[in-house]
């Protein structure tokens, strides 16, 4: 493998991914600001500061964002 090579993977690797899902947070339905990085998801709203780490998943060509529930009542 080239050095160049090399280096295009490792930088793959590290990649950032920022989104902005429109009335996508599950609390107030505000824009939540999603950023991906190393295949872990984390979200918040800037609107009522939600902050969570959602699960993803990719089905279809599409990315599903999954906030699971975090215990019973």
């Amino acid at each position: 493998m080239r050095p160049e090579e090399e280096t295009r993977a490792e930088a793959a690797e590290g990649r950032e991914e920022d989104v902005t899902l429109p009335e996508g947070c599950i609390l107030c339905g505000g824009p939540l600001a999603l950023r991906v990085r190393d295949g872990t998801a984390r979200t918040y709203c800037g609107v009522c500061r939600w902050i969570s780490r959602p699960h993803m998943r990719r089905a279809g060509g599409a990315i599903h964002v999954v906030h699971p529930a975090g215990g019973l009542a």
